[in-house]
């Protein structure tokens, strides 16, 4: 089973390691019993594609809850201050 590292942009890797699904346990699942093995490479490569964008809409949408918060936390200490 080949094992995955996320890389930074910085190029550090996180020290989080990430297994990649194989055509056998894709076979495993419902639905893709009688995959080939270059329909299951297909699918696995296309999985891990929406699996990345997902993650990365996720983390760009934790980090605008974020600055949100703190913009939040910024104008409510102004208020305070000019009250």
């Amino acid at each position: 089973m080949e094992t995955l590292r996320k890389i930074t942009e910085t190029g550090e890797e996180t020290g989080r390691e990430h297994k990649r699904l194989t055509v056998t346990e894709l076979r495993n699942c419902k639905g893709f019993e009688n995959y080939t093995d270059e329909q299951a490479e297909e699918t696995i490569r296309t999985l891990e594609a929406l699996s990345i964008l997902f993650f990365e809409l996720y983390q760009k949408h934790k980090q605008q809850e974020e600055r949100l918060a703190l913009l939040k936390k910024r104008e409510y200490g102004q208020h305070n201050r000019a009250a």
